[in-house]
């Protein structure tokens, strides 16, 4: 029960992160725009499309960390994508109905589920990004507003999160600097 609660609560503590940045207003108004031309088709595509991203740099993250990679990781995701789908199918059902009432087939309150769950999702693989690729600077940008998810997927508090960063950051210089097999040193 816990865990359906969080899922449900999670994409508005997010947006509420998301909000404070332009540019997720403007993507958040194309994801709408964009779902209007489809029917609202496309907002499902992408909630199930960002849910794998998600998983994808999870496992990337604990690959690149050093850490065990669990299949709990899995368990999570179709946990998410199971709670997502509901919710969403929930408010296709809401579409439908008030279509039936008055004519209108707007997908209205499914596309604006189906683009809110996108946005935290993919607020979730940023952060996973910024911590695979540290040195990309607009990543780094959004750093501190992603401080908070990093010490959320990572388990750790918000202090350690930088120095996090900066040994991703090393291990990257690291990689840069060895050279490959077939260069002269």
């Amino acid at each position: 029960m816990h865990n359906i609660l969080s899922y449900l609560i999670k994409p508005f503590v997010k947006i509420g992160d998301l909000v404070q940045f332009p540019a997720a207003w403007l993507a958040g108004l194309g994801l709408f725009i964009a779902d209007a031309f489809t029917r609202g088709k496309l907002t499902i595509y992408l909630v199930v499309v960002a849910c794998i991203v998600d998983l994808i740099c999870g496992i990337a993250v604990a690959i690149h960390r050093g850490k065990f990679t669990r299949s709990e990781l899995m368990r999570l995701t179709v946990e998410k994508l199971l709670v997502y789908g509901c919710v969403m199918l929930v408010f296709l059902c809401i579409d439908g109905a008030i279509a039936e009432e008055t004519g209108f087939e707007l997908s209205l309150t499914s596309t604006l589920v189906g683009v809110v769950i996108t946005l935290t999702e993919a607020w979730s693989f940023l952060a996973s990004l910024l911590i695979l690729f540290p040195k990309n600077a607009l990543l780094r940008m959004m750093q501190k507003a992603l401080t908070a998810e990093i010490a959320g997927k990572l388990g750790v508090e918000k202090d350690e999160v930088e120095a996090i960063l900066a040994e991703s950051r090393k291990r990257t210089s690291k990689k840069s600097t060895k050279p490959k097999d077939n260069e002269k040193v």
